[in-house]
């Protein structure tokens, strides 16, 4: 292997505390900026432990004190914040009866990483609490964290009330510690689909884990996708639908979900089956909803009405054979067996980092030096193409479009159903003049995940892919950066919402959620490619010499010739 080529779960509350605690872990990117950022905010998540109660625990938060003063009144209402069910009831006691009305919590949160100081200001009617914030949770649940504290300053008014002091002005929004937050919320998976509604592509929120969260989802899931996924995929809520009444109750894990606006009003069959299975499918992440029960403009809606409907698929699953290359050949994997790939075009060049698309029917590779795409199917279709730069390990999407990126930030597709062997440049602005060493894509066919830079500069992104309406990628939206701990130099995907990532100059190996956790597992000096198919139970890794797969945290030699190892997609 060339040069060019080596350039290019267990602990898990230690792991997921760890990965809240470093701020700016997952990054969103600003729209439109059209840049990586070297500094400043990026969106972060984060995933609970999947052994938490459904419930918040309790904390029992005390109302204002007779003769408190303003900055004492100031200091409980933060700490109240910490009481999130019935409306925040107690947290609102600290207020006028006109601003307790108004108030809303669930507009932000802040979570502080120190205690909070609390400036008494120059008259007993003014008071500013300042806040070393890391995380920001806005009230659409899409967190921002900071790589370094950012130091805010929030302002509160008072007045007297029946001769006691209560605040009369501040902003909506609450502050927790960094501890109360990780007790008190966890992440929430919205649902929306690729553009013809076969697979399902998630989208993760933060909100408090109370009896109402039900609600809080569902409103977030009317508002639309996340800014990096905006464009990229497609919602069965029409425009302009809200909420019949502003509540979801549940019952016997049933959720009784009430819409009304024009546009669902008027919705065919097939909108409402797909409405009814985004509700469903969202409301799952809960734990607490198994089904749910729809109506508009309180008629109820029958679903289950149109024989030949299918709900989209969470989280897809690849093949478990890979693809790999054998004495210059390219061959499928599994079970230690392998097996020469015919009915294919002889290749031009000898094959190097070779894909395949989930049928095994479209198969794509590089050259040794990666400047040379070939295309082969099983129809016998061949396409070649001389990159004008070397290029990544290529990457087939749900709509057999091969793609790779450029050493110097292009992104390239080519219509492997197509008669042109010359690929076409996605724009993407943001990975302008960027060094791109992995891009694979999504299962669902709506993402890429790509690593740019090298050492202290490498990020890891997920962006959103943008269609026209003949179904070609355009372009990739700005971008969620993954929350990996390690210089990574390659990424690829296990799972809807995970990724395995490896640094090729110190051997460390990382799987990601998107959600925020990071699993380290054992290092493999000399490692020089990764592949992932479902699951951390799936990830084989090559060294200079060894093919090995991961058991566990640990790596097991496996005995195969067979080199450059991956599974379709």
């Amino acid at each position: 292997m060339s040069g060019h080529q080596r350039r290019s779960w267990s602990g898990r509350r230690t792991s997921i505390v760890r990965a809240v605690a470093w701020a700016g872990v997952v990054g969103l990117l600003v729209a439109g900026c059209g840049r990586i950022p070297t500094s400043g905010p990026v969106y972060h998540y984060n995933e609970p432990d999947a052994s938490a109660s459904s419930a918040s625990p309790a904390f029992s938060p005390s109302g204002p004190q007779k003769g408190a003063s303003p900055s004492e009144i100031l200091n409980g209402f933060i700490k109240a914040g910490t009481g999130v069910e019935n409306d925040y009831s107690v947290a609102r006691e600290y207020l006028t009866t006109e601003l307790s009305g108004s108030w809303k919590p669930e507009d932000r949160t802040l979570v502080y990483s120190d205690d909070v100081k609390i400036d008494s200001g120059q008259s007993d009617q003014q008071a500013t609490a300042e806040v070393n914030v890391s995380t920001s949770i806005d009230g659409r649940g899409i967190a921002t964290s900071f790589r370094n504290p950012d130091k805010q300053q929030i302002a509160a008014k008072f007045t007297q009330v029946n001769g006691q002091w209560r605040i009369a002005s501040i902003p909506n929004g609450t502050m927790l510690s960094r501890s109360e937050f990780e007790q008190l919320f966890r992440s929430f998976t919205l649902y929306f689909y690729d553009p013809t509604f076969s697979y399902a592509v998630p989208d993760i929120r933060w909100f408090a884990n109370r009896s109402t969260v039900a609600t809080s989802v569902v409103r977030v899931l009317l508002q639309g996708p996340a800014p990096y996924l905006e464009g990229a995929v497609a919602t069965a809520v029409p425009n302009g639908t809200s909420l019949m009444r502003q509540s979801v109750p549940i019952s016997n894990s049933s959720a009784e979900v009430g819409l009304a606006g024009a546009g669902v009003s008027d919705a065919n069959q097939l909108t409402l089956e797909r409405l009814n299975t985004q509700l469903e499918q969202t409301l799952k992440s809960t734990n607490s909803v198994e089904s749910v029960r729809l109506s508009v403009d309180d008629k109820a809606v029958e679903t289950g009405k149109l024989g030949d409907y299918q709900a989209a698929t969470i989280n897809p699953q690849v093949p478990s054979p890979q693809v790999g290359v054998l004495e210059g050949d390219l061959v499928t994997y599994a079970d230690g067996q392998s097996r020469k790939v015919s009915g294919l075009a002889p290749s031009q060049v000898q094959p190097s980092m070779p894909t395949m698309d989930s049928q095994r029917r479209v198969y794509a590779y590089t050259d040794e030096d990666r400047e040379h795409l070939a295309v082969r199917t099983t129809s016998g279709k061949a396409l070649d193409t001389d990159m004008d730069e070397s290029i990544t390990a290529p990457s087939v999407d749900t709509n057999k479009w091969v793609w790779a990126g450029g050493s110097e930030g292009s992104v390239y597709a080519l219509d492997s159903g197509g008669d042109s062997d010359e690929p076409q440049k996605v724009e993407a602005d943001w990975l302008r003049n960027q060094h791109i060493q992995s891009l694979r894509i999504s299962r669902d066919g709506s993402r890429a995940l790509v690593v740019t830079g090298e050492g202290d500069n490498a990020r890891v992104w997920v962006s959103g892919i943008k269609h026209n309406p003949q179904g070609a990628p355009e372009s990739l939206g700005e971008p969620l950066r993954v929350g990996t701990t390690r210089n990574a130099t390659q990424a690829s995907w296990i799972s809807d919402t995970d990724v395995v990532v490896a640094n090729t100059q110190d051997g460390s190996v990382q799987t990601v959620s998107l959600a925020g956790e990071t699993n380290d597992v054992n290092g493999l000096s000399d490692i020089e490619h990764i592949s992932g198919g479902n699951g951390k139970d799936s990830i084989y890794a090559q060294t200079s010499t060894d093919t090995y797969a991961l058991t566990g945290t640990s790596w097991t030699r496996v005995d195969t010739k067979v080199r450059d190892l991956a599974y379709s997609g």
